[in-house]
């Protein structure tokens, strides 16, 4: 498991977990749903806000 805090957002990832390759996001104890690592977007109806959008650049899950 690899945990990373940025910008208020904690991003987890998970050894062995089921495909794609995605990261939990978590805002507080609050799960705000993943991210799909491979093709940079929100899998589910995960909200990206500008906030969220920085914190995942920052974070290196998104490039722009």
């Amino acid at each position: 498991m690899t945990r990373k805090r940025v910008g208020g957002f904690i991003f987890v990832t998970y050894k062995g977990d089921h495909g794609p390759p995605h990261v939990h996001i978590y805002q507080g104890h609050r799960h705000l749903g993943k991210w799909d690592i491979k093709q940079k977007k929100p899998m589910g109806t995960i909200e990206v806000t500008s906030k969220l959008k920085a914190a995942l650049k920052q974070a290196g899950y998104l490039e722009e």
